[in-house]
């Protein structure tokens, strides 16, 4: 069934709906043209954040911070932006425990450095972080 503006219907229909059409609202889009993909991350604005981070942020953190960003960074999926990554996973590649990785994460999203997408959990898998550069100002 075609879903029609009440433009669309009175320019090609001559202000008749079709039997086999609907009226859908003017800002509504039209499931039959096709919607425009999400654009991934280029290499090159990966390393302006890396840049961004280096000139502005990295002053403002500790060490176990620092690590847990980088690990965050290196994670992080071109398709969503997002990284998803165990704590126990971070802790064993920045060499700290685990609950000084949970301090760090919590430090870093007060700081604006991480946002937290989603949050895991046993059974469900782990959480779903999103990064910043600079932080809060």
């Amino acid at each position: 069934m075609k879903r029609l503006t009440m433009k669309e219907v009175t320019e090609q229909h001559g202000g008749k709906l079709p039997p086999d059409a609907t009226l859908r609202a003017d800002d509504e889009p039209d499931a039959a043209r096709p919607q425009k993909a999400k654009r991934r991350t280029t290499r090159s604005e990966r390393f302006a954040m890396l840049n961004d981070f280096t000139d502005f942020g990295l002053s403002k953190l500790t060490g176990t911070e620092l690590k847990v960003w980088l690990i965050l960074f290196r994670d992080t999926k071109a398709a969503t932006g997002t990284a998803r990554t165990g704590q126990a996973d971070i802790a064993r590649r920045a060499g700290v425990t685990t609950r000084a990785v949970r301090k760090a994460i919590s430090e870093l999203v007060a700081k604006g450095f991480v946002r937290v997408v989603r949050r895991g959990r046993l059974n469900v898998g782990p959480s779903q972080y999103r990064l910043t550069a600079t932080g809060h100002a």
